[in-house]
């Protein structure tokens, strides 16, 4: 989403803006490396195909997700962050069904090591205001509510849950594509809903960027990245 895009677009520097189709993608620099930021938009299939057309036009040596989650584990609270390690579906996907946190080659699509490497580094070296956890993050097609998060828990048992996370990184793991997602909390079971979700999807873009940002700054040196919103 744009709001989830917005604190990566206001520190692009020598921003440039070029479509490719219908993506727009800003170029520039964030922490001294050369990205591109692109808005998959939202849910599975759209943001499968956009990452796709990301992957073909740029043709990034990486790519790292950001955005806003649905907390599922208890320890979750607004505005902390979960970083992949690994990401699922955790429903049906076409048709086939997705049980017991598999996807649909039978195994979890699995984080980047390097670019989890990466992070946790960057984490234990300036940790940020915020917790920030490692985990399994897996991804559906609605927005979860009420008996959902018991059906999530049974079949994958993630740290969070949202809409895209797993899709892409289908995508990426079809293309050699390195990958990981960073997701902050905008709702917990807590705290759900649409309402909460707008009312603290702002917070947790912001901080999702404060990790992807140590992340970037953390890489070494001469490496482009794609940072997908």
């Amino acid at each position: 989403m744009k709001l989830e895009a917005k604190p990566f677009l206001k520190a692009l520097e020598n921003r440039r803006i070029k479509r490719h189709g219908e993506l727009r993608v800003y170029h520039g620099r964030i922490a001294g490396v050369d990205v591109n930021v692109a808005c998959c938009g939202v849910g599975m299939r759209r943001a499968a195909a956009n990452i796709q057309s990301l992957i073909d036009s740029v043709g990034p040596s990486q790519i790292v997700m950001s955005g806003t989650a649905g907390g599922i584990d208890a320890k979750l609270k607004i505005g902390d962050t979960v970083v992949s390690d690994e990401l699922i579906y955790h429903e049906i996907v076409g048709d086939l069904p997705i049980q017991d946190g598999l996807s649909m080659d039978g195994l979890p699509f699995k984080a980047d090591a390097a670019l989890l490497e990466c992070a946790s580094k960057a984490i234990k070296e300036k940790p940020p205001e915020h917790s920030v956890y490692f985990g399994r993050i897996s991804t559906g097609k609605s927005f979860v509510r009420g008996e959902a998060f018991d059906y999530i828990i049974s079949k994958c048992n993630p740290l969070c849950t949202d809409m895209e996370s797993a899709a892409v990184a289908h995508v990426c793991q079809i293309n050699s594509v390195p990958f990981i997602a960073v997701r902050s909390m905008s709702d917990t079971r807590e705290v759900s809903g649409l309402s909460n979700f707008f009312k603290y999807a702002s917070l947790a873009s912001k901080n999702s960027f404060i990790v992807v940002r140590a992340l970037l700054a953390a890489l070494p040196e001469q490496q482009d990245s794609a940072a997908s919103s």
